[in-house]
């Protein structure tokens, strides 16, 4: 059992100092963690604050109906590095953001069972700080990106706790360079009715590697890595069993 542990604790590292490393690279596309909701009931209501890998994020999630529900969610990173410019070093500042919108549908089953899928898009500004431009690049240029999603989850829910798995299929085009990722993720939330701690941990997986326009090979990185840890605000849960 120790050695299980042992091996786990040591791929998280792993994972955690790729991520570290590309961040300190040319890191375009910083991944967002899931909005999971697990939404049990119309009216339900969720917002959530997260501070995630290389971002700050606020989620929100509200359900239409006992099925349908809608999602908004908002990201933000804002960093200062150093270049060279000119053959001088210069400290820049760099910033990255994104809004996205989604709808989906949820449903239970059995006691404690839930399930989800949830499809969106959304569109953000990165650093057009990619490989290969450097004597183009002063910190000031900037990149449109925009996104597409679809998310299936499972998990359980109950009065202390909500946990689910699941994966988001994500395309990702920043400057005509589009990318497919598979992001597979757990969230777990832990509290007591309307306030419940966040915590979730995933991997942005490429599954392609080739710019979508041209058979070269894509010019901007990514941070592999997906954690965050945050608050969550649950209003309008009903709690009885339906």
């Amino acid at each position: 059992m120790k050695r299980i542990f042992f091996r786990i604790n040591l791929k998280l590292a792993v994972l955690s100092l790729m991520g570290i490393w590309l961040s300190s690279c040319k890191t375009v596309y910083y991944p967002t963690t899931n909005n999971s909701p697990m939404l049990n009931n119309n009216g339900e209501f969720q917002a959530s604050g997260i501070i995630g890998t290389g971002n700050f994020e606020l989620q929100t999630a509200y359900a239409i109906t006992d099925n349908i529900g809608v999602m908004l969610n908002g990201s933000y990173f804002n960093g200062t590095r150093e270049i060279e410019i000119n053959n001088e070093k210069s400290e820049i500042k760099e910033i990255h953001n994104l809004i996205e919108a989604g709808a989906g549908y949820f449903n239970t089953f059995g006691r404690l069972g839930k399930l989800e899928i949830f499809a969106g898009g959304g569109v953000g500004k990165v650093p057009a700080n990619f490989r290969g431009i450097d004597h183009f690049y002063d910190g000031t240029q900037t990149s449109r990106m925009t996104k597409l999603f679809i998310q299936p989850s499972v998990g359980l829910g109950t009065d202390f706790v909500d946990f689910s798995g699941g994966i988001r299929i994500s395309t990702v085009n920043i400057s005509r360079a589009m990318r497919l990722f598979a992001e597979p993720e757990l969230t777990v939330k832990l509290g007591y009715k309307s306030v419940r701690l966040v915590a979730s941990i995933g991997l942005a997986l490429p599954m392609n590697n080739i710019n979508t326009w041209s058979d070269e090979l894509l010019s901007w990185d990514f941070n592999p890595v997906i954690i965050g840890l945050g608050v969550q605000l649950n209003l309008g849960r009903k709690y009885e069993k339906r």
